[in-house]
């Protein structure tokens, strides 16, 4: 279960480069049409939860949390035709876009802010402006920051979720899901918190895990899981309007 990119042409922020640009806020999202899944930090379990399953991948030797979007390969089941979010809550890493932290190989601690050229709200004549008179604008400034705690909450979250995984409370899953027309889709390479081995934790591992907030995630997490059925309604439910769609398409072109 990879995690998909939605930067096609990310580079680094230039300020002689880049002095014209501007960031449109009147732009839709579909750029993140066929992101099917995106990190989340702790402090956004609260409200992601309400619309997304939330689960856990591996990457190298970390494991990161993460919101699913779509049941399929680069299907994000939350941006509608006029390329609108349609969930309740909107997360950071959908909003950080165009732009993306790069660590500077060299120093860990060194940001550089990175900006997708290719982005519709990337232009020269409408939006915020980067640069004002060689400087950074105080849009760029308040970019930067969102980024850097992003960064911080995310870091964060990932040395929590290793707490539980220290404690042999992640197991890997694949789920199966079958609909009414036959169809069934497989979710694989993702991780949920193993609720049997959560009962049997010592009373020791309990509290500390409870004080370093890494059981309230745990907790948040299995709580999202009743999400996989709204994904299954939502997922059978855009197939109804394109079938529908792909009926009236014949009609009105033979009109």
């Amino acid at each position: 279960m990879p995690v998909l990119q939605i930067y096609e042409r990310p580079v680094a922020l230039d300020r002689e480069a880049h002095q014209k640009i501007r960031i449109s806020s009147d732009s839709k999202l579909f750029f993140a049409k066929s992101c099917q899944m995106a990190i989340i930090a702790a402090s956004e379990l609260n409200q992601a939860i309400k619309d997304f399953p939330v689960v856990f991948i591996k990457e190298n030797d970390n494991f990161l949390p993460i919101a699913i979007f779509g049941l399929q390969n680069s299907q994000n089941l939350f941006i509608d035709e006029s390329g609108q979010w349609t969930a309740r809550y909107t997360p950071a890493f959908i909003r950080r876009y165009p732009f993306i932290p790069a660590l500077n190989k060299e120093d860990d601690d060194q940001m550089t802010v990175c900006i997708d050229e290719a982005a519709e709200c990337v232009n020269q004549e409408r939006g915020e402006h980067l640069f004002i008179d060689g400087k950074n604008s105080e849009f760029l400034d308040n970019t930067i920051l969102f980024l850097q705690e992003f960064k911080t909450q995310t870091d964060a979250t990932i040395g929590l979720v290793k707490q539980l995984a220290d404690a042999g409370l992640l197991t890997e899953q694949k789920a199966n899901f079958k609909l009414n027309d036959g169809q069934s889709f497989d979710l694989t390479g993702f991780f949920t918190v193993d609720t049997g081995k959560l009962s049997k934790l010592t009373p020791e591992t309990t509290f500390n895990l409870f004080q370093s907030g890494s059981l309230h995630i745990a907790y948040l997490h299995l709580s999202s899981l009743d999400n996989l059925n709204r994904l299954i309604g939502l997922h059978t439910q855009r197939l109804a309007e394109t079938a529908k769609n792909d009926a009236i398409k014949p009609a009105v072109t033979h009109a």
